[in-house]
């Protein structure tokens, strides 16, 4: 796998991720927080066990309602409509919606982030595109009127199956779940491009926040996956969570929903930091046996250590990857170190030059640093 140097979280990460670490959930490590036995929401949040001096997460609140965009208590006005978009913060009422049946996935995908400075159609398995990138800026806005436009746009070859990752910053989130009514619009859409699967947006949870924001943002993700379904669109339930609890909840929706047959994660920000990946890598393990019927897993940002517990763990995992093409437009060129790693050297072009060959070089070499974990050779190319 990716060669990644062997860094502590303190040298790393520094001062605030010191910090940050302080207000990570650990129920095997810390009591439950005082505070937290009080509170009318305790069933659904689960409370907090972090090692920080802390009696409930009202400690997070900022004090400044009048600039904050959390969903907290200590601004009643936007709380109750921040509610009331989500219909309350339970699972339960989220509407049942149909099982599809989607495609079968390549064990690695690459993500393609633009067409530019390629002259030639890029032909792997498959592609993943960002989602927010695919749907118009503008509300009602149509950005591309089929999947050939798609496929010219991103330049790679017409007829590639075509996944959407929902994974992005918060803006882009936030612009999506803006869309309200016109969210089931989009996605026809996207359906209608020929979209084989697409992750649902990662509302983020947020460790110092009140935990109202993070049930918020866990609510939507729900919505959002079920809004994909309704629209005959297949989607992969991205499972957020910040603790043992939370992972509990979304065990239990899935294990009531046999719609969900697809779930998603990505292992940056707060769940890639060093001493929290593999805590999450091994809640996503006991989701998976807690289910008891097979999930296909998508994943992003992971290392080979990690990945190969959770290739044991579900039926089936696909890789998004975003090496190839991130480190294709910074003209770095793989280079094989053995047992899976790569290694990279510079590998500058002539101005303007297209890097067709520099891609397909790093898709290929990056596919096969997976060969060890998944037992076999990765599928790079349609047909093979």
């Amino acid at each position: 796998m990716l060669n990644v140097p062997d860094v502590s979280g303190e040298q790393k990460y520094g001062r605030k991720h010191r910090r940050e670490r302080k207000s990570w959930h650990d129920s095997g490590k810390h009591t439950p927080s005082l505070g937290c036995n009080v509170c009318p929401d305790r069933q659904t949040c689960g409370g907090l066990s972090v090692e920080r001096t802390f009696y409930n997460c009202l400690d997070n609140c900022c004090g400044q309602p009048e600039k904050c965009d959390a969903v907290c208590r200590n601004n009643p006005c936007e709380f109750v409509q921040r509610v009331r978009e989500v219909s309350g913060f339970g699972f339960d009422n989220v509407p049942r919606a149909a099982r599809l049946l989607c495609a079968p996935l390549p064990q690695v995908v690459p993500v393609l982030f633009h067409g530019s400075s390629r002259a030639v159609p890029f032909a792997p398995a498959a592609v993943c595109l960002p989602l927010y990138s695919v749907v118009a800026r503008n509300r009602g806005a149509q950005r591309y009127r089929d999947a050939t436009s798609v496929a010219q746009a991103f330049r790679f070859q017409v007829g590639t199956p075509v996944m959407l990752t929902g994974t992005a910053i918060d803006r882009p989130l936030e612009r999506w779940w803006s869309l309200g009514p016109l969210r089931l619009d989009e996605s026809r859409r996207l359906r209608d491009l020929g979209v084989e699967l697409v992750t649902t947006p990662n509302f983020s949870l947020f460790t110092d926040r009140p935990r109202w924001d993070d049930m918020h943002s866990m609510k939507r993700i729900a919505i959002t996956h079920e809004e994909f379904l309704r629209v005959g669109l297949s989607a992969a339930l991205h499972v957020n969570a910040r603790t043992e609890w939370d992972w509990e909840r979304w065990t239990n929706y899935i294990l009531q929903r046999s719609e969900v047959t697809h779930v998603a994660f990505e292992f940056t920000t707060g769940a890639g930091r060093v001493g929290r990946i593999d805590w999450h890598a091994e809640q996503l393990a006991k989701l998976a046996k807690g289910v008891g019927r097979p999930l296909h897993l998508v994943v992003r940002k992971i290392s080979g250590n990690v990945l190969s517990g959770l290739v044991s763990a579900f039926a089936q995992t696909t890789v998004l990857d975003t090496t190839s093409f991130i480190k294709t437009v910074r003209r770095q060129r793989a280079l094989e170190a053995g047992r899976g790693r790569l290694q990279w050297e510079a590998s500058p072009t002539d101005l303007d030059a297209p890097v067709d060959e520099l891609l397909t070089h790093n898709w290929s070499a990056v596919s096969r640093s997976f060969d060890t974990v998944f037992g076999k050779p990765t599928v790079l190319h349609a047909g093979e």
